[in-house]
């Protein structure tokens, strides 16, 4: 009994009982849920959900956010389709097509970075604000128009193709992405700055990091992230316009707070990340299955999200609870000396 209540009390713990729980419900109402094609789809949904929360992990760990992933995808998706139907879908028309919405991101990155940065105005502002200033430029360059992909190069194995025949390609690009974030975040001097800049500002300044260099960066990060999940769902739908990837930005922000991650900044991993966006898919995939509206999936994000800061909250405060009356015991303990 005691080894259940200590495997509840990790937040670890809490997740995946959660998981386990969801899982088994969606069973019993659902049996299709379990057949390896519907696992297939639910990997397919969760790697472009993960590859924009891993880029999303960097702007939280410094105590920022980032409310364009969506708009940014969409614009990534929309430039890249359009640069492969100018050069004829040619294998050169979609590698240009690629740099540019890359290109693009990063500059719309590098605007986020100046506006938190050096002006000091509030991340959600700015994302809240450049989101709808992205799908308004989005909606002037397609003419409002969607734009399909015609071809079955590698502009359409990117989102579509199979590795071995197996593993679908946007799954295996999630997992390389992700093997590098974590690579980055735990092994790189750049990983440990970013964990300090948003556990303690003031202190990392002091001791010389370049917290504003740090936070810039991150923004930059996240852009490309979200560029290259728009890049992979307009392969994958061989379509893309102003609504592509419209409300990705709630999934990923839920896969943030589901993941275990502090707002705040200073905490949480890519494992956290990963966990969020696959119970996001879950989720996702379940509503879908049992013929949920869509209109609903806002719903019950919006519960989720609720749901999962609770929890967070309370783990967190029961957590500082012990630790204190560890520490009124050790001192307890410790005879008074003259």
């Amino acid at each position: 009994m005691k080894k259940i209540t200590k495997f509840l009390g990790n937040p670890w713990g809490q997740r995946l009982t959660i998981l386990v729980l969801i899982m088994l419900v969606m069973a019993a109402f659902e049996q299709s849920f379990f057949k390896l094609s519907n696992f297939s789809n639910i990997l397919l949904a969760i790697s472009l959900y993960g590859i924009m929360a891993c880029g999303m992990l960097f702007v939280v760990l410094v105590g920022g956010m980032d409310l364009s992933v969506g708009s940014m995808a969409a614009l990534a998706a929309s430039l890249m389709s359009m640069s492969a139907q100018a050069g004829g879908y040619t294998t050169g028309s979609f590698f240009t097509g690629v740099l540019i919405a890359i290109a693009a991101c990063i500059a719309v990155g590098i605007i986020h970075g100046i506006l938190v940065t050096y002006f000091s105005i509030p991340a959600f502002v700015v994302t809240l604000a450049t989101k709808y200033l992205i799908y308004g430029f989005v909606l002037l360059v397609t003419s409002g128009r969607y734009v399909q992909i015609i071809g079955k190069g590698i502009i359409q194995q990117i989102g579509n193709g199979r590795l071995f025949g197996v593993i679908p390609m946007p799954v295996m690009i999630f997992l390389v992405y992700a093997v590098i974030c974590t690579f980055i975040l735990s092994k790189t001097v750049f990983g440990r700055r970013l964990y300090a800049t948003g556990g303690n500002p003031v202190a990392s300044e002091l001791v010389g990091i370049k917290t504003k260099g740090t936070v810039f960066v991150s923004y930059i990060i996240c852009s490309i992230s979200a560029g290259i999940g728009g890049i992979i769902l307009a392969s994958q739908n061989m379509i893309a316009g102003p609504t592509t990837a419209s409300g990705y930005e709630g999934g990923v922000l839920t896969a943030m707070v589901v993941g275990g991650l502090n707002l705040a900044g200073g905490e949480g991993g890519v494992s956290g990340a990963i966990f969020g966006a696959l119970l996001v898919g879950i989720i996702n995939n379940m509503l879908n299955l049992l013929g949920v509206p869509s209109d609903y999936t806002m719903f019950v994000q919006g519960v989720i999200i609720i749901a999962a800061v609770s929890l967070n909250m309370y783990t967190s405060r029961r957590s500082q609870g012990l630790l204190r009356v560890r520490q009124r015991k050790t001192n307890a303990k410790v005879p008074m000396t003259k």
